[in-house]
């Protein structure tokens, strides 16, 4: 399939370790809420578990699951960036509880079966990435499929309101693809889960991003998927009024996470 020049140069944005550690670190360092607690709250991850993490990026989950499944557990994790999971192994000191790959999440079922040694798991996750994937419910099917008869699946993906998608959506037209992601949970996720397992838990996760500064804003937007240097002096311009008027730019971030557990069959 032919792929616009759009496209690849959302996948180069989507898939950069370097604008990914950025949005991370403005994330990390500005929100309201941090999304790893949030998040870790919610999977009550435990010890020994054995986790599959799909498009774990740099392995911001994945270092939070191996430090919680201790030495008996195991992660497994897949990037389509080696960039991303050289900086996973690095971080995590090429701990041996730890699996990587690197490569494209449709061919899940594969990794599983061929080069992973784990068969069957506690917990399949996967936050941030499976939107990007050409074909979701395949990913959703071998993650559904390798879990144990007592194991639970978790999906988190952003949602609306996004302030600064929406700010920025004030100059510029969005990239579909973007507007996908916000709707990804309750459109398509949703009914995936409902239709697959026993027990669906939904929670919506409602954060505040503040930035102080017209540098922080830019700086931060060009890590974005939809960064684009034509709208900078207006988003300049825009910021500056903001921010003499309010002292600060605050912008809402929403997630959608879903868990399933009991699968059928």
């Amino acid at each position: 399939m032919a792929h616009s020049a759009q496209d690849r140069k959302l996948f180069k944005s989507e898939t950069s370790s370097e604008s990914l550690k950025t949005r991370l670190r403005f994330n990390q360092e500005n929100s309201r809420i941090n999304f790893n607690s949030w998040l870790f709250k919610r999977l009550k991850v435990q010890n020994s578990e054995k986790i599959l993490d799909v498009g774990c990026g740099t392995g911001s989950q994945s270092l939070e699951f191996l430090s919680k499944v201790g030495s008996s557990g195991s992660v497994c994790s897949t990037d389509i960036s080696e960039e991303s999971v050289q900086e996973l192994l690095k971080n995590s000191q090429k701990s041996a509880n730890l699996e990587t790959i690197v490569g494209d999440m449709v061919s899940l079922r594969k990794m599983v079966d061929e080069q992973f040694s784990i068969k069957k798991f506690d917990l399949t996750h996967s936050s941030y990435a499976l939107y990007y994937a050409n074909d979701h419910y395949a990913v959703l099917d071998t993650m559904k499929n390798v879990l144990k008869d007592t194991g639970r699946m978790a999906v988190f993906s952003p949602n609306q309101p996004h302030g600064m998608v929406n700010f920025v959506r004030k100059f510029i037209e969005i990239p579909k693809t973007v507007d996908q992601s916000l709707a990804f949970g309750p459109e398509v996720l949703e009914s995936y889960f409902k239709k697959n397992f026993w027990e669906v838990e939904v929670h919506y996760f409602q954060n505040l991003l503040t930035l102080n500064s017209t540098e922080e804003l830019i700086q931060f937007y060009r890590a974005t998927t939809y960064y684009d240097p034509n709208v900078e002096p207006a988003i300049l311009k825009e910021s500056e009024s903001i921010l003499a008027k309010e002292g600060s730019l605050k912008f809402e971030k929403s997630g959608y996470l879903i868990l399933g557990s009991e699968k059928r069959g």
